[in-house]
């Protein structure tokens, strides 16, 4: 809205004589604190929206690394004789891929939580707050 244009219309409608009131400077300096409040949101949206994708790419290259660390102690054999140790070392195996496997378990979580919030995120980029009624 544009105060000027409608109290310029209204001007004209009421007629000679008539007053209608400029905007107080409550009004125009809340006007002015809202806007800067409102650019300050965005650009924390922004570096936030940001920051979340660097979490994401990381918590990605985590679980890519872990998954790989995982393949080479399923095939590992500890140095051992593959036949005469098969039992400790596939015992091994089962233990150290069990607690890998909570890892995986947990990075698997955080892309799950990283992708709902970056959904929350997109949310809050479609927010468009009116920039001022002046």
């Amino acid at each position: 809205m544009d105060w000027d244009k409608a109290r310029a219309q209204a001007l004209k409608v009421l007629g000679d004589g008539a007053e209608v009131p400029d905007l107080p400077e409550a009004v125009l300096k809340a006007n002015k604190s809202f806007k800067s409040a409102n650019d300050e949101f965005k650009a924390a949206r922004e570096a936030c929206e940001a920051k979340l994708l660097e979490v994401d790419d990381a918590n990605a290259a985590f679980l890519n690394a872990v998954q790989q660390f995982r393949a080479r102690v399923e095939k590992n054999d500890f140095k051992l004789d593959a036949k005469k140790d098969a039992k400790k070392i596939q015992a091994a195996q089962k233990g150290l891929t069990a607690e890998i496997d909570l890892g995986v378990k947990e990075l698997q979580s955080n892309d799950k939580v990283l992708g709902d919030l970056d959904k929350h995120m997109i949310q809050l980029g479609k927010y468009k707050q009116s920039s001022s009624m002046i």
